[in-house]
């Protein structure tokens, strides 16, 4: 053990951060199973209503096409994670299933983990297709069109589904009899192939690709703030319609706001993980079978909360910041309104 980690744990050693058994009960049922329960109730609920929302204002460039492929994302993930906290209650029985809580809460997990992390990288496309079209306008308009954007989408929808392979094809699934329980359950085997893939995927789906996710998040925001200052400057300089200018300058600066708003609460809710996923390099104990692993099973429920918070309250930065957005959300809540006046004089 060198010399930093041992200064660490050292630290940690003396903190002793274990959790009475009732403390963890409460607090894995409070923000693993209430709290969470209902954030993903409402974030699929918003994530329902921003598909059709986001069709409705059409697809006039790729921006659109972006955020409805970061919808369906957040719904994905949204909807295992719901099943991860609800059959994973304390209070559902394992006696109770024929199939496995490790099952379940394996792929639940890891459909979860794929959905994030699709939704991360959508959103750094998003970040990056706005700032290359303010930086070079005439040029990004003519490459990057709505079929570039929904083969783009598509694609990184593929190719992060490579991120479920190493984690499948190093388990098996079978069916096997339990003579306690007297049932055929179907259980999970973790085979010895796991040990070798396990530091690949670590470092690379783990460490490396979120992290690349979050430079490319804040570099485009910055690039995107400085440009649209500029040339807000140049704009007041060289044209004699102030009134045009402001006006210009308010649309794009709305826009830009917007996206710099979904990048940065990405970037926050998200970074949690990346951090702990950092930490357990050094601190070996902070392993779900090390000896701070109640602490562990407690960090790991509270960034779920912020990673499925990411995924959920997006409705309330494209509410705020976008005119037509909250345009046709108002329309719509006004058309929902009216039918449902309407439903009890037709059974009438």
């Amino acid at each position: 053990m060198s010399a930093s980690n041992k200064f660490i744990t050292d630290i940690l050693i003396s903190f002793n951060p274990t959790f009475d058994p009732l403390i963890l009960d409460i607090l894995l049922l409070v923000v693993g199973s209430v709290f969470t329960v209902f954030v993903c109730l409402f974030g699929i609920a918003a994530n329902i209503v921003n598909i059709p929302l986001f069709r409705k204002l059409g697809y006039q460039d790729g921006v659109n096409v972006s955020l409805t492929a970061l919808a369906i994302s957040d719904l994905g993930g949204l909807i295992f994670e719901l099943v991860y906290s609800v059959l994973l209650n304390p209070y559902i029985l394992e006696k109770d299933l024929v199939v496995s809580k490790i099952v379940i809460g394996f792929i639940t997990y890891y459909l979860f983990e794929y959905f994030t992390r699709v939704s991360g990288v959508i959103t750094a496309y998003a970040a990056l297709e706005r700032c290359l079209c303010v930086t070079w306008p005439l040029k990004v308009k003519m490459i990057i069109t709505n079929k570039v954007s929904v083969a783009v989408n598509w694609s990184i929808f593929m190719l992060y589904s490579l991120y479920l392979f190493p984690q499948f094809f190093t388990t098996i699934f079978d069916w096997t009899y339990v003579p306690e329980r007297n049932k055929t359950v179907f259980v999970i085997y973790l085979t010895s192939r796991r040990a070798e893939v396990f530091p690949i995927t670590y470092y690379i789906t783990d460490m490396l690709l979120p992290c690349s996710t979050y430079i490319v998040l804040i570099t485009c925001c910055t690039t995107l703030f400085l440009k649209l200052k500029s040339k807000a400057k140049w704009r007041q300089l060289v044209t004699s319609s102030c009134d045009k200018v402001s006006h210009v300058n308010r649309k794009e600066l709305k826009s830009a706001r917007m996206f710099m708003a979904v990048s940065f609460m990405a970037v926050v809710l998200l970074l949690p993980q990346s951090v702990m996923f950092s930490v357990l390099i050094f601190i070996r104990a902070l392993a779900m079978d090390g000896r701070y692993g109640d602490l562990r099973h407690a960090l790991n429920t509270c960034v779920n909360l912020l990673k499925i918070s990411n995924s959920s309250f997006t409705i309330f930065i494209y509410y705020n910041m976008s005119s037509k957005y909250r345009f046709e959300f108002q329309r719509m809540l006004a058309k929902f309104k009216s039918n449902v006046k309407l439903q009890p004089e037709i059974h009438k």
